[in-house]
């Protein structure tokens, strides 16, 4: 019997589309170069564009392992790549400034919630289950997350949030499912997961003995790592989990 259900959150709760984060890494950029200007550290626009860039392909090598970044470390991996002498030693006051311009534009400018998503979860929490949520974070760490999900009104329906940045984990690893089921006191045969990637949501639940559902709205092909079930609108898992609880 299923009695707990955990869900990814990009493309599977909140919208992640590729122009939201063109203009999250725009945002970004131009605020760290006018706190480094207004500290006296003037760096080309274009040479930080393209660090900004390069440093999301190396944090990726990182994220293929696996594990994670803190916004420090990803910024951190950014300025080496500028390789300008004047950035290898900033006053930490400087950046905690920095990072908090990194982490904020998603906060000024949320994404939308995913159609059905606070109505499915709604249901779950009517219904008795247990809800977790385990996120993969990319550049908007944890807390930042927790953040907008409070002021979504989400929050209130998740709990156990797991996001990779804390535990510097990342799905597929069974460790960040296994991690998040401790919490709520759950074992893996009587729970759920769903997501919308087969080779981090799909696999990454099936590892692990859990049911994996895999949230597949565009019918994207799964013949290598097939779910246990697929369903192309949230609301579907009412029905699903209606049967099997």
């Amino acid at each position: 019997m299923i009695d707990t259900i955990t869900f990814d959150l990009w493309n599977t709760l909140l919208s992640n589309k590729p122009q939201d984060n063109q203009k999250y890494g725009i945002k970004r950029v131009e605020e760290i170069s006018k706190i480094l200007r207004q500290n006296g550290q003037k760096i080309n626009p274009d040479h930080l564009v393209d660090a900004y860039h390069k440093g999301f392909e190396k944090c990726k090598e990182t994220w293929k392992r696996n594990l994670d970044l803190s916004t420090e470390e990803q910024l951190k991996i950014m300025f080496d790549l500028l390789n300008e002498e004047k950035l290898k030693n900033i006053p930490q006051k400087l950046v905690h400034q920095l990072v908090e311009v990194f982490v904020s534009p998603i906060l000024r400018d949320p994404p939308d919630l995913i159609d059905g998503a606070e109505e499915i979860l709604i249901q779950l929490k009517k219904k008795g289950y247990k809800v977790g949520l385990i996120c993969n974070t990319g550049r908007t760490p944890g807390r930042t997350i927790r953040v907008l999900l409070e002021r979504l009104g989400m929050t209130k329906y998740f709990d156990v949030t797991t996001f990779s940045d804390e535990l510097k984990i990342r799905k597929p690893d069974p460790r960040i499912f296994l991690h998040t089921l401790s919490q709520l006191k759950s074992q893996p045969q009587s729970s759920a997961h769903v997501g919308d990637l087969i080779d981090v949501d799909v696999w990454g639940a099936k590892n692990v003995g859990m049911v994996s559902v895999h949230f597949n709205p565009d019918l994207i092909p799964c013949d290598d790592i097939g779910p246990d079930f697929a369903i192309g609108q949230l609301k579907e898992l009412s029905w699903i989990f209606g049967d099997l609880k």
